[in-house]
């Protein structure tokens, strides 16, 4: 093709280009249309990962929060909760072991530490107590445990047989404070061996993490045999270094009844072994329409019998 020749098919090339290009334009800022494919696989969920016999530790300051296993974990990355099957979680305070909790399932939250565990949860303090829970709630921030559902409490036996029972309707623990707290409606039956036992219902009671010791609040009503006593406070003394309950303390204005008499106190004392009640503080006694006064009375076998100490 000769020089002219070129520059023509040249000319021609870019008349047909310019026709082009006002014919058909682009808009560069209009963005291409989503390919339909790929729209499909964004939109799907992450896959599910499921690991077998997860343990996971949680520490808090270079101590131990908190040591979980669990039979089955399934979750992804980038979700924020991890589904867990037949959990146990055991939580430390100061390096010691002060609770164990195990259920059929479980939640975590991965960025809070956050924790949920249901079904037959059984919790286990590390003094021998165990609660019984539909579900059971730990707030890792305040290291916070919780129960809204009913709660069954069982002691530790003493020498002689004797345990404590409760129901409640709510329970709540911080693990630091190493005590547990049972709210609403709270009925206690505790045995004393021997085929014995009296009942104690009040608003709340509070269990130490420590000991055996329990400090029952809230219209408190201690049932034993025919003797009724009522107080805003009662609190179960025990034997030092032991689980055998030494005396029951009601305290802060006491009123006390039985078939044939009434009396009033500022404290009672009662002794289950001895089976009597000591009244102190202002007793006043009123019996058979008969008003006594004294230092102390003292409601022996019961209350078959009845002694009083006045100032000589």
């Amino acid at each position: 093709m000769t020089r002219i020749g070129q520059v023509i098919f040249a000319l021609l090339l870019a008349a047909i280009f310019f026709q082009v290009l006002i014919g058909f334009p682009i808009h560069l800022e209009q963005a291409p249309e989503p390919d339909p494919l790929a729209q499909e696989v964004l939109s799907r969920p992450e896959q599910s990962q499921v690991m077998q016999k997860v343990h996971l530790v949680e520490s808090r300051e270079g101590n131990r929060d908190w040591e979980l296993f669990a039979d089955q974990a399934t979750g992804s990355e980038g979700a924020g909760n991890w589904e867990l099957q037949q959990v146990r979680v055991q939580f430390y305070s100061n390096q010691k072991m002060e609770f164990v909790v195990t259920g059929n399932r479980g939640r975590i939250d991965a960025k809070t530490r956050d924790l949920r565990i249901e079904g037959n949860v059984r919790t286990k303090s590390s003094n021998g107590y165990t609660f019984e829970t539909s579900e059971m709630d730990y707030q890792a921030e305040r290291r916070f445990l919780s129960s809204r559902s009913k709660v069954t409490v069982v002691g530790p036996k003493d020498e002689q047989g004797g345990q404590l029972h409760v129901t409640g309707g709510q329970l709540e623990s911080r693990v630091d404070a190493e005590e547990i707290l049972i709210k609403s409606g709270v009925t206690a039956r505790r045995e004393l061996g021997r085929g014995r036992s009296f009942s104690v219902q009040s608003g709340r009671l509070k269990l130490s993490g420590q000991n055996t010791s329990a400090h029952f609040t809230d219209q408190v009503r201690i049932e034993v045999d025919s003797m009724r006593i009522e107080g805003p406070e009662a609190r179960f003394e025990y034997r030092s270094g032991t689980d055998f309950l030494r005396s029951v303390l009601i305290r802060g204005g006491v009123k006390v009844s039985d078939i044939d008499k009434y009396a009033t106190a500022e404290t009672v004392r009662f002794d289950p072994e001895l089976n009597q009640f000591v009244l102190s503080g202002g007793p006043r006694l009123v019996q058979n329409q008969d008003e006594i006064n004294g230092e102390q009375i003292t409601f022996i076998d019961g209350g078959k019998k009845v002694k009083v100490e006045s100032k000589k």
